[in-house]
């Protein structure tokens, strides 16, 4: 049985980057930047106001009445400097003349239209002038490749007219739910029967990533069937394969077998994890298939400690790291003969380890925002190493 530590060795030589592509930003968000993003222009490319207000000579006093000369529209190039005793109006994001000119925001003015004058409360300044090339200049390196493009990086992009980054293509994921205890989630409760939570769990769990759930199906205890229901997601090309169930030794339990018969080789058979023990890993080429213990718990630990790790190599991401997470005052944790990932939430003192029943129990996921890492040996008493989830 693999410890943890040794299954991430094995899963960090599985695969390799997948190709890159270029996307409209619209399709771009959450994933893997393949290129360098540089300044085309000094940025801001000419100094532009940061207020609605009026621009005057740097020198006018506080209290000056000045003749309105004119407006600076947005858009339009910067006109020259007002002449001694005068004002243009101006806007935020309108160019401002060169010179020895400062700002007034429209707040700290009195203007007088039938006079065509304006009376300036406070002295011009330059302070509300946004100058060239104070964020970045021409050739400047504004966004390396290796980042996940977010929100922020994307109004970036757009601001620089690189409309098409050059991603990390999407992986393509396929995913078989196994069980003849399971019917539908919306189908009334019957006797011996549970609603299947994994179908949902592992779609909402590929959400929060860059790759795409392409095929789906959900087959019962026999062989055929389920042989046949994975059959069918392999013809979907699928870069990634899980199988929810099915991964133990029981005479119900095919997801070994329909690997290696499908030409897999298995390269992870157990790991020494509570929950999660029963993972099964095989390779096929550039395919990477993982069998996934049943519980929905165990399903919640193996697809943040293992499954997001070969989906960030095939991002061309690096894992997310594991962290000191402080455990809230009071706070205990019970070691394991198994290394134990315990379902935590965060609280304003640290992260308070949640109860749970056993791998089976949902209850705790509700609530969890971290996996805290419970070694073998004597429980931490302060903090301990974890995940954010």
């Amino acid at each position: 049985m693999l410890s943890v530590t040794a299954v991430w060795e094995r899963l960090d030589t599985l695969g390799a980057p997948l190709p890159a592509e270029r996307v409209p930003l619209a399709a771009a968000a959450g994933r893997e930047l393949r290129e360098p993003v540089t300044a085309p222009e000094d940025q801001p490319p000419f100094d532009r106001a940061a207020i609605d207000g009026y621009v005057a000579a740097l020198d006018l006093p506080a209290g000056s009445t000045v003749r309105l000369v004119g407006d600076i529209p947005m858009g339009d190039l910067a006109p020259d400097a007002p002449p001694p005793g005068a004002v243009l109006r101006l806007f935020t994001g309108s160019a401002v003349p060169a010179g020895p000119v400062g700002l007034v925001m429209h707040e700290d003015t009195t203007a007088d239209p039938a006079a065509g004058t304006v009376t300036l409360r406070v002295a011009p300044s330059a302070a509300f002038i946004r100058r060239r090339a104070s964020q970045a200049r021409a050739g400047d390196l504004l966004h390396a490749p290796g980042a996940t493009l977010q929100a922020g990086a994307l109004a970036l992009l757009a601001s620089v007219g690189l409309v098409t980054p050059m991603v990390a293509r999407r992986a393509r994921v396929a995913h078989l739910v196994t069980g003849g205890e399971l019917i539908a989630p919306e189908a009334p409760s019957q006797p011996g029967r549970i609603r299947d939570s994994n179908s949902t769990l592992v779609s909402a769990l590929l959400a929060q990533t860059s790759a795409e759930l392409v095929a789906h199906a959900r087959a019962g205890e026999g062989y055929e069937a389920t042989a046949a229901a994975f059959a069918g997601l392999l013809d979907a090309a699928p870069d990634l394969l899980l199988v929810s169930g099915g991964s133990s030794g029981g005479a119900h339990d095919h997801t070994a077998r329909l690997l290696v018969a499908h030409g897999f080789t298995l390269v992870v058979e157990q790991v020494a994890s509570r929950p999660g023990k029963p993972l099964l890993v095989g390779v096929r080429g550039a395919q990477i298939a993982f069998g996934l213990p049943g519980n929905p718990l165990s399903h919640f630990v193996c697809f943040h400690l293992f499954v997001a790790r070969v989906l960030a190599r095939l991002a061309g991401a690096a894992p997310a790291p594991l962290l000191c997470l402080p455990l809230a005052p009071g706070a205990t944790l019970r070691p394991h003969p198994r290394e134990t990932w315990w379902p935590a939430t965060r609280v304003a003192e640290g992260y308070a380890p949640l109860p749970w029943v056993d791998s089976s129990d949902l209850t705790a996921l509700v609530r969890t925002h971290a996996l805290l890492r419970v070694p073998t040996a004597v429980a931490p008493e302060f903090s301990v190493d974890g995940l954010l989830v």
